[in-house]
C-alpha cells in the first residue's frame, strides 16, 4: 500500500532516546570545569590576603619577620650583672684599706697642696699625707678663713657653698680637671650649722678626688 509505517505504542525513536542522556550531561561539571573552579578560587583567596595585609600596613614579605620579633620580645632577656659604669667610663674602685705610711695628720695641721693616701670622709679628723708623685686618693687643694665675724649670723649652706666654692675654684688646675673631666669631685668643709656656726669657727677647706675612687699620682694645684 504506501511506505509509511505506524508507530508502534512505547517504542522510543532514536531522538527521544538521547534527550535524558543530553540532560543528565548538563546537570554536572566536567573535569576541566572543576579544574577552573579549583584555580579561580585560589586567585581570589590569594587577592583576599595580600589585601588584608596591605591594609593592617604590613609588607606581604614581613609576616614572618613580624613572628620571629614577636617571640624574641616574649622570651626573657638576659640581665647585664655588669656594674654602671662611672662618669668617665671607668670601673668603680673603693678605696681599699691601705697599710698606712705614717700617721694621720690632724686637719687642722694640713697645709694646702698636701696629698691624702686615704680619704674617707670631708668630716674626719685627720689623714695620713704622702708625697703626690705617690699613690693617694684626694688632695686638700686649699684651706682659708672665712672673713664673717664671729658675731655674725649664719648665712645657710647655699651661700657658703658658693662663697667657699669661689675661694677654692682659683687653685684648682684645670688641665688636671680636663684630664678626668666629669669623674671630679670636689668636697667643701666649713661650718655648715648654725651650732658650728655659733662657736666662731670660720675655716674651710677644699679637697678634691674622683668618683670612680681612682689612686692618683701628681697633684691637681694649678701652678703660679
Amino acid at each position: 500500500m504506501g511506505a509509511d509505517r505506524k508507530r508502534e505504542p512505547g517504542a522510543a525513536t532514536a531522538e527521544t532516546a538521547a534527550e535524558p542522556a543530553a540532560e543528565t550531561k548538563q546537570e554536572g561539571l566536567s573535569r576541566r570545569g572543576w579544574l577552573l573552579l579549583v584555580a579561580a578560587t585560589t586567585v581570589v583567596g590569594a587577592v583576599l590576603l595580600t589585601v588584608g595585609v596591605l591594609a593592617a600596613g604590613l609588607p606581604v614579605g614581613d609576616a614572618r619577620a613580624v613572628s620571629s620579633s614577636a617571640l624574641q620580645q616574649a622570651s626573657p632577656q638576659p640581665r647585664d650583672t655588669e656594674p654602671p659604669p662611672t662618669p668617665l667610663g671607668l670601673p668603680p674602685r673603693p678605696t681599699p684599706t691601705h697599710v698606712l705610711t705614717g700617721p694621720a695628720v690632724p686637719v687642722d695641721s694640713l697645709t694646702s697642696g698636701d696629698c691624702l693616701q686615704a680619704y674617707d670622709s670631708k668630716w674626719a679628723d685627720g689623714y695620713p699625707v704622702v708625697d703626690c708623685s705617690a699613690p693617694h686618693i684626694a688632695q686638700l687643694l686649699t684651706k682659708g678663713v672665712l672673713p664673717e665675724p664671729a658675731t655674725a649670723s649664719f648665712p645657710g649652706t647655699a651661700a657658703l657653698d658658693s662663697q667657699v666654692s669661689d675661694l677654692c675654684e682659683p687653685s684648682l688646675d684645670w688641665h688636671w680637671v680636663a684630664i678626668w673631666n666629669e669623674d671630679v669631685q670636689l668636697d667643701l668643709r666649713y661650718p655648715d650649722t648654725s651650732e658650728k656656726w655659733a662657736t666662731g669657727a670660720r675655716s674651710y677647706y677644699c679637697f678634691v678626688y674622683t668618683f670612680s675612687r681612682h689612686e692618683l699620682t701628681g697633684s691637681a694645684v694649678a701652678t703660679q
